[in-house]
């Protein structure tokens, strides 16, 4: 068996790299190499495209019916509001106390009474007290 011993230093090849290949101008105007570059992104836009517009569509348009309905309730709420005053000033009106006299005396017969109109019996007497 033969074993050799290399007591030699081993050192890598490499590249050298200089001032001069760094300030080397690359060729960015070429457009072979963008051509190269942009055909993938090109096609994978023009197949994301249709979905991104298909997706907008549809936000697009479930914003604004969203927006719609919240405009009809919103007509809806203020015509409440307007109803509810309405029936406020209805009640305010029935319950006041002229409306109730004029009431009680078209349904009932019953009149407010005016000076000498309601007289209590008084038993020990036999007669009339007018108040």
């Amino acid at each position: 068996m033969s074993y050799s011993n290399s007591t030699q230093t081993y050192m890598r090849s490499a590249v050298k790299i200089g001032l001069r290949q760094q300030a080397r101008p690359q060729d960015l105007f070429d457009l072979s190499t963008w051509l190269v570059l942009w055909k993938p992104v090109g096609k994978i836009l023009l197949m994301i495209l249709p979905v991104f517009l298909g997706i907008h569509m549809f936000v697009a348009s479930a914003v604004t019916n969203i927006d719609q309905s919240l405009a009809s309730i919103d007509n809806q709420r203020y015509e409440l509001m307007d109803k509810n005053i309405e029936l406020l000033a209805r009640k305010a009106k029935l319950w006041s106390p002229l409306n109730m006299q004029q009431l009680a005396g078209e349904k009932l017969a019953l009149f407010v009474d005016s000076g000498n109109q309601v007289g209590r019996f008084n038993r020990r007497t036999g007669s009339f007290i007018y108040r």
